[in-house]
């Protein structure tokens, strides 16, 4: 038996650090199937996706760990607005590092 899938009780304020952050390259993934994450983020050439976990105990479910065996490191993991912010700044530096080697 399937259960409704829930968004996470911080889901709500780390989308709005990312979209803070990157503007309108966020789209809201977690109704997605196929455990992708909950959140798509972009900006400029690069994108990843994010699972918001409510804490370092939550784990993954079976279709999040098949999608992350099946694209390694293309899911970061976001427990806090602090996490959310510093990955932010990491995906912005990332999509610069891709405008100057392209």
């Amino acid at each position: 038996m399937r259960y409704a899938a829930r968004k996470d009780g911080n889901h709500a304020e780390i989308e709005a650090v990312f979209r803070q952050m990157l503007g309108d390259h966020v789209t809201d993934s977690s109704a997605w199937a196929g455990g992708a994450g909950d959140l798509f983020v972009s900006f400029g050439h690069f994108s990843t996706f994010i699972e918001i976990k409510r804490d370092s105990k939550a784990e993954y479910t079976a279709a999040q760990i098949r999608f992350r065996n099946t694209h390694p490191n293309a899911v970061w993991r976001c427990e806090t607005i602090e996490e959310a912010a510093h990955q932010c700044k990491c995906i912005r530096s990332n999509a610069t590092l891709l405008v100057v080697k392209l």
